[in-house]
């Protein structure tokens, strides 16, 4: 097949735990930017519930840390990458067909980094109309 440009380089199927960590992060930074437009009486209740909604987000990505490092101990696992450099340079093999894992990191980090940076400048902006 001509158009078929795959190689005999490794190809990865998981995500470098790196990654994962990056979501734990922004996951807690867009809880703490929601905090930032708590007030009094029902809002901070639903900002409570946003808050544990998020909780159980990165509660399960950290159960899926939990469960990659279990499974890693298997004799049939694919070869972990040295760093997250490494692995942004291979390529990443998606249920949809292979891209390079420096696009699937931008695919998996971008939106939630997107809601972190866009609520924080909201609260920003709240803080700012109200002091004013």
């Amino acid at each position: 097949m001509q158009g078929d440009r795959r190689s005999n380089a490794p190809v990865s199927q998981g995500l470098p735990r790196q990654l994962y960590w990056i979501i734990v992060g922004l996951g807690l930074w867009l809880t703490v930017s929601i905090w930032g437009f708590a007030g009094s009486g029902y809002t901070a209740l639903v900002f409570a519930v946003v808050a544990a909604l998020i909780a159980l987000a990165v509660g399960l990505v950290l159960l899926a840390i939990g469960v990659a490092r279990a499974r890693r101990g298997g004799a049939a696992r694919e070869p972990r990458p040295g760093s997250l450099g490494e692995w942004l340079g291979r390529e990443f093999e998606s249920h949809t067909g292979r891209m390079q894992g420096s696009t699937a990191a931008i695919q998996v980090i971008l939106p939630l980094a997107a809601v972190a940076l866009g609520m924080t400048i909201f609260a920003i902006v709240h803080h700012i109309d109200i002091g004013a």
